[in-house]
């Protein structure tokens, strides 16, 4: 039995989302970093300050994007937040080239405006906050948080037909927030700004629209125990910019099909393979440029049960792509964002041409983004010699997600 088309929907904005966020973003801590930069007088200190605790009760609300014709009528979409967070104040190298960021888990509880469709859902969010200071009493913070969520509701053929924006209990969240900051008092801001949530379970259960919620934020900042009583500056130590080799091998594992069907198929495992050199540029940025090997067993069983290729089956299961990415350097951790052009993709273009699709989903076949975060075993900001890492990213063909994966690399 033909499986439903892959690309038979139009382009949805669920991993267009992550591109966003990851640009925004990049702004904002490139403009802090540089003003760290320019303001650093190496002061020394005789004892290292304290980190000091940070409740943050907040409320977003918002309204959820209809991104396809057919969509669950809702109301406004209302989010609890409680952020659980520490203000660093220097006490490690990336805490001053990141002008000081605050590092938290945020509690959410919410729902997106319909609970019959949709229901409640619940989520744990670690995230960072990135300060850029313009007055003693008001600055601009920038919030990002990646992380899981739940939901009461989804998807189900029989009980919960029209719910294709949520396929499975577990999901993704990734949200980007810009907050003006008002100083109160020493143990109270007052925080207000806009800010936008994304959903979605990576394309592992269909359907998988996905939800994506611009809204306004409103909250308070309490410290407990006042603000650091001084925040440490030292100069900081430049890693040597010499040019890395790195190899990754990943696993990953989803449901073919649209956004949207076929629903209720088996998951199919994903093998990736990549090779790429990597340069550092200045203390934070990491620059990647390489190739990446994927092999769908579900593009071979499609090959194999609907004779699409009579000779070399399983290389026509391969997607060849050649990226170029960015990393951001925070201590241990990077952030991830890569984009590439698939030079080598026979099944996607044998499909979608039996299928004579010729939709703005064609970029699908030709442009991969992957978004995700290492973790590397020594700090690569002290050492840029070899060092093993693991990660976690979500790839998209182009607008729409593919699958998740974890991986585990090696620099040298």
């Amino acid at each position: 039995m033909r499986l439903s088309p892959i690309f038979s929907m139009p382009i949805h904005s669920n991993n267009i989302n992550w591109f966003k966020h990851y640009l925004i973003l990049l702004s904002f801590v490139s403009i802090n970093y540089t003003s760290f930069s320019q303001s650093d007088s190496a002061k020394k200190y005789l004892s290292p300050p304290k980190s000091i605790l940070v409740i943050e009760p907040q409320v977003h609300s918002g309204k959820l994007m209809k991104i396809y014709p057919v969509f669950p009528q809702t109301d406004f979409a209302d989010l609890n937040e409680v952020n659980i967070a520490i203000q660093t104040a220097g006490n490690k190298e990336w805490h001053q080239t990141f002008n000081y960021p605050q590092v938290g888990l945020a509690l959410f509880y919410g729902y997106l405006g319909n609970n019959a469709i949709m229901g409640q859902n619940f989520a744990a969010v670690p995230n960072l906050a990135f300060n850029n200071r313009r007055g003693k009493r008001f600055w601009l913070q920038t919030r990002f948080g990646m992380g899981f969520a739940y939901f009461t509701k989804h998807y189900n053929a029989i009980t919960n037909p029209t719910n294709l924006v949520i396929g499975s209990s577990i999901n993704n969240m990734t949200f980007l927030a810009l907050d003006g900051n008002f100083k109160l008092s020493s143990h109270f801001n007052f925080n207000v700004g806009v800010s936008t949530l994304h959903f979605s379970n990576g394309h592992y259960q269909l359907p998988n629209l996905g939800a994506n919620i611009p809204s306004v934020n409103v909250g308070i900042s309490y410290f407990p125990v006042a603000k650091p009583a001084y925040y440490k500056r030292d100069s900081i130590t430049h890693p040597v910019k010499k040019l890395l080799f790195n190899m990754n091998f990943g696993y990953g594992r989803h449901e073919f099909g649209s956004a949207t069907k076929a629903t209720g198929g088996p998951k199919y495992n994903v093998f990736q393979g990549a090779l790429y050199v990597s340069k550092r540029w200045r203390q934070i940025c990491n620059v990647h440029l390489g190739v990446f090997v994927s092999y769908y067993a579900d593009y071979y069983d499609f090959i194999v049960s609907e004779e699409m290729f009579k000779n070399q089956q399983h290389l026509k299961s391969t997607v060849i792509t050649v990226f170029l990415g960015h990393e951001w350097m925070i201590g241990h951790f990077g952030l991830v964002a890569q984009s590439g052009i698939n030079v080598y993709n026979p099944f996607l273009k044998e499909y979608r041409k039996q299928l004579d699709a010729k939709t703005s989903a064609d970029l699908g076949t030709y442009i991969s983004n992957k978004v995700g975060i290492h973790y590397y075993v020594w700090n690569p900001m002290r050492t840029t010699s070899k060092n093993l890492y693991f990660g976690m990213y979500l790839k998209a063909n182009f607008g729409t997600a593919d699958f998740a994966e974890i991986a585990m690399g090696y620099s040298f």
